[in-house]
């Protein structure tokens, strides 16, 4: 019976083993993968810091470009208002046809020119919507 009992015993004791065995390696194979998953996610979460930045640049490129378009927009403006009180002044005082065509032909160029601006202006808008 000593026996029989000593046997029942070791035999309880190489299932407990083997079971603690099995879930030590499961266990292990967890820890392996969530090492892995931490790493991918790591280099994920870099990889979106980087295009924020990346992005982040290219807004304040944008606001830049956006300003000096604006300064240019307003100095164009100021221009094509300077040539019309000419043009006026002009008109008052007889300016020859060839002086009022060259104003005239310069006035519709800053116009022109002006509208290309506002063009891109709102090419650049709509892209940097999407």
């Amino acid at each position: 019976m000593n026996d029989n009992t000593t046997e029942i015993n070791k035999e309880n004791f190489d299932r407990f083993k083997d079971s603690q065995k099995q879930s030590l390696e499961k266990l292990f194979r967890k820890i392996g993968e969530l090492i892995k998953f931490y790493k991918e996610t790591k280099e994920e979460n870099n990889l979106l810091n980087e295009n924020n930045k990346d992005l982040t640049n290219k807004i304040t490129e944008l606001k830049i470009q956006l300003s000096k378009s604006n300064s240019d927009l307003v100095f164009k403006d100021k221009e094509i208002s300077d040539l019309k009180n000419l043009l006026l002044n002009a008109n008052n005082n007889k300016l020859s046809l060839q002086d009022k065509q060259n104003l005239k032909s310069r006035i519709q160029e800053l116009i022109s020119r002006i509208d290309v601006h506002l063009e891109q202006y709102e090419d650049e808008r709509k892209d940097f919507e999407y």
